[in-house]
Formats: structure tokens, sequence, C-alpha cells
């Protein structure tokens, strides 16, 4: 048996890394120790190993090709990637990725789990990676633990050992012993050094320039802006050195989370807080009813593991994780809401109104034939519609919150333009009352938007961010792609009075599945199990 092993990313092209107190992981770091140490205990049981390490790449795009190129390079029977999970510092365990190796990628998981005594998060199919769907050979990525959990990061540390000799007896299917090979792995001729710092803070920061939306790194260093992107915790895009609207997005939500005036320009405090590593302030307290993060966790970890999430939509494939976590997240706020008496929220759980213009109507036999009936109102058919809405999410955006307006148009004015995961536009509001309102709540910041969750998994473009014309239409867009749960609730309330507004409903494309109503069950058991219900 041949394996070729790597770890993710790359030297110059950093991965996740948790926060510096207490003291966390880097991802690249600790992927490489990984590598290594599985590559020793496969020599030592006659494995035949050959391991990579990116330390020539400068850009995301260029580290996927290169790893990707490397591995097509080699013979061999198994290709391993090395990663280390990163979200929202509770999220815990270990889970491996596939495409076509699910019973593999299980064997793998439940062995780390058990060595490094994590949890088991299990096989997750995945058909957005490069690695996964560009090497030419069966495939797993392994996502080790995350780096950004001290639990996490403590197990990985005291069980580093036992972590890599069950990697090396899973890929390989041999008994590898209990102690590390004592051999060395032969030396290799390190490359060349670019002349520029391994790390952003290698330069001192105050030699670091004001950056602002257009600004672009040069051919030669100092890399400014590059080291920037680099220094933003999760940075959602690629680490390109321009200074585009996508990156401006992530200062601003950086900013905001420590506290700093968020302006969108990277000036001296900004510099500073990246070097320090500055952790985030603690939010504000949530809004009466709201969902607290701990729920929030269970919800997320209920929708990836629900057997919706890895249903292959007609013609879409299979959605991002973003897309059914902050849908379900959505649910359980709108469904607390109702239970609260909101308006908007009321008008959604009406019973089938029998009119023409109700999406109840033009899809009552789905419904009907999936046990779904919406002849009597209350939290059913709320559930009903949200069922409705992951299937619509597919068919509009494949599940990317952040979809801009359909580029084949021409409709670019403030209010006819459409914008997020289910591309509306503001003109639609017309057809009820209790949408503006609505968007007032968001505005102010009395509902959450749950962009974190609904944006993992998720690649936007600078495209993707640009809003059209002025005004409350202008607004109208940015809020459904910077707070993702008001364009659930708005296509929600749309859905029940104004069908026609959506071409995908008119012409009954949106996938309907039993599979999305019990996985709302689910959730909207569990808010019962936190907040006692009220009336229906």
């Amino acid at each position: 048996m041949r394996i070729v092993i790597s770890s993710g990313h790359g030297r110059y092209v950093r991965g996740a890394r948790g926060d510096p107190v207490p003291p966390q992981l880097d991802e690249v770091d600790e992927a490489r120790r990984v590598v290594d140490c599985v590559a020793d205990y496969l020599d030592d049981v006659g494995v035949e190993v050959v391991v990579y390490h990116d330390d020539e790449s400068h850009d995301q795009s260029s580290n996927l090709d290169w790893i990707v190129d490397a591995h097509n390079s080699e013979d061999r029977d198994l290709d391993v990637s090395v990663h280390f999970n990163c979200y929202d510092h509770s999220a815990h365990g270990v889970e491996v990725l596939y495409v076509t190796q699910e019973e593999l990628a299980r064997d793998v998981s439940a062995a780390i789990a058990s060595a490094g005594h994590f949890t088991d998060r299990g096989p997750k199919y995945r058909s957005d990676l490069a690695f996964l769907n560009n090497t030419e050979e069966p495939a797993i990525l392994i996502e080790t633990c995350f780096c950004d959990n001290t639990g996490d990061s403590e197990k990985y540390r005291d069980n580093f050992q036992a972590i890599c000799r069950a990697i090396a007896e899973g890929i390989s299917g041999e008994e590898v012993g209990e102690q590390p090979p004592e051999a060395e792995r032969p030396p290799v001729e390190p490359p060349q050094r670019p002349q520029w710092p391994d790390r952003p803070e290698m330069i001192p920061v105050e030699d670091r320039p004001t950056l602002r939306e257009g600004d672009e790194d040069g051919e030669d260093p100092p890399f400014h802006v590059l080291a920037m992107q680099r220094l933003i915790p999760r940075f959602p895009g690629e680490f390109d050195g321009d200074f585009g609207p996508q990156t401006k997005d992530a200062v601003i939500k950086y900013q905001r989370s420590r506290g700093l005036e968020a302006d969108g320009i990277c000036g001296p405090q900004t510099w500073g807080a990246l070097y320090d590593h500055k952790l985030p302030v603690p939010p504000p307290p949530p809004p009466p009813g709201a969902l607290l993060p701990h729920d929030q966790a269970v919800i997320m970890r209920m929708a990836t593991e629900s057997r919706i999430a890895d249903y292959s939509w007609r013609d879409r494939g299979v959605g991002p994780d973003g897309w059914i976590m902050g849908l379900c997240l959505a649910f359980a706020q709108s469904y607390l809401k109702l239970k609260a008496g909101h308006p908007a929220m009321q008008r959604v759980a009406r019973a089938n109104t029998h009119d023409e213009d109700d999406v109840c109507v033009v899809y009552r036999e789905e419904f009907d034939d999936l046990d779904m009936s919406n002849e009597v109102g209350g939290p059913s058919v709320l559930r009903h519609i949200y069922a409705f809405l992951i299937g619509m999410a597919m068919r509009e955006s494949s599940g990317e919150h952040c979809c801009g307006r359909d580029q084949s148009a021409d409709n670019v004015s403030s209010d006819t333009c459409e914008a997020g995961m289910f591309q509306q536009s503001y003109n639609s509001f017309s057809c009820d009352s209790t949408l503006d309102p609505l968007m007032d709540e968001y505005l102010e910041g009395l509902s959450p938007g749950y962009l974190d969750a609904f944006s993992t998994g998720v690649s936007c473009s600078s495209s993707d961010w640009e809003n059209y014309g002025s005004g409350r239409g202008e607004d109208f867009q940015g809020l459904c792609k910077n707070a993702p749960a008001f364009s659930a609730e708005a296509c929600a309330v749309g859905l029940r009075v104004l069908k026609d507004h959506w071409g995908p409903v008119l012409r009954k494309e949106v996938e309907l599945r039993k599979d999305a109503d019990d996985l709302l069950k689910a959730v909207q058991a569990y808010v019962d199990s936190i907040e006692p219900a009220a009336g229906a």
C-alpha cells in the first residue's frame, strides 16, 4: 500500500488559529506535526508513505492547486489531508470528510475520537472541497479537532501520540506499536526563504500603514493587505492582498466584535488589536426570547447531523453547512416570535387561505402527500413554510446567503434588485403591512441575523456584496445578506401573500422534503424544552 499524506494550507497560507488565552492551536503548525508523526508510524510498519507540506504558495487558490498537483504526481492507493477545525470556541470534536470513502472516513473518525477522547462527529460528505474533488485516487480529509476550543486543544496535547497512531492504523489497516518510532525521517532540503516574514507580526505594528478599501499590495514586500487578511480571525475570503468590498466587510465585522470604531479602515487601533490577538468583547445581552449561545450550538448540531443536510438537491447538489444551520436557527427564532404573538409570524402561521397567491394553495398537493396539512393554523404551518424555505433556498441560491442579483436581469433599481438567499426584492413589501416593521426590527438590532451560522461553508464574491440604488431598497439588499434570518422571515411572509414574486415557486421547481419537516420538528421540540410552549 502507498499513501500520500499532506498538511492542510501552507507555510504562507495560514489556516485557522485558536485564541492565545488560553493557549490553543495553530492549524498549520499542528497539521504538520500530525502528518510527520503519522508518516513515522507508517514507515515503522513498512507502509510506503509520501509526505507533502506546501512551503511555496502565497494565496489560497495556489495552495489548493499545489497540494492537489503534489498528490496527483504520485502513484498511490490513498490520499489523506490533515486539517484542524475552527468555529465559535464552543464547537468540538473530530470529523472526517469524504466524497466516496464513507466507511473509511467513519472508521478513522471513530479511531481518532477514541484515542483523543474527542466527540465523534463522524463522516461528513462534502462535494465542495478542491482536495476531495480533484485528487484522482480515493481520498479523505481529516479535521482532527477544533483548534479554537480549549477542551479539544488540551485533549490533543495530552493524547498526541495516540491520535497519530490511531490515524496511521485507521488509514493503513496495520497495527502499529505503542511507542513512537525512534528513527528520524530523512532530512528535507528547506525551501528558499521568500523576502517577507513567516508571520505578519514580524513587522513592527508601528510600521503598518492605514489601509482602506481600494488599497492593494504590489509585487514586492512588504504585503500589508495580505498581512491584515491573515490576521483577521476566520477571514471569509481569499488571501489575495486586495482590499475589496469583502475585505472591508470582514474588517468592519472584526472591529465591531472588538469594540472598535467600525469604519472598515485598518488604522493604528485595528492593527494593534490584530497584533495583540484581542479577544472579542462580550456580546450585548440577547433580546428577550432570543436563543442563547448554548442553544444555538445544539440546534446547529441537530442541523448538520440531520438527513436533509446530506441530501443532494435536484440540479444543485448538497448544500453548505451554513444553509441548514442558519435556517434552523431562523426557524427557532420565528417559532419563539410566534409564541410571543409576533404579527409577521402570525401571518406566516395562518391556515391555508385558499387564495391563489398563497404558496399553501400552489403546493397543497405536495404538502398533503407528505402529511403536512396546512388547513389548521399554528406552529405546524410555520414549520411547513420553513421546510419549504429549506428547498427554496437551494433552488434560488444554492444555499448562499450573500447571493447578489441575477446578473442576466436588468432590475438594478434599489426597489427591484433581488438579493439574498431567496432572491427577494424590496418592492415585494407592498404585499403585507407586517414586512416594513419586521425590517426595522432587524435594522435596529432587535433580532439577531445569525450571519456567522449562515456563512459557514459559503464563499462570497465581491460582486455578491454589491448593493444597488439607495434608500430603503438598498438597506433591504444589505440586510438580506448580512442578517440572513431576516431574509428567511421576509420570504416566509411573502410566500403566503405573493407567490408570483418567485419564478421557481410558480414553476413548481422547489423540492419539498419530509426530511426537512422532521428536522424542524426536532428543533421545535428542543425550543419547547427550553421555553414552555404557549397555546397552540
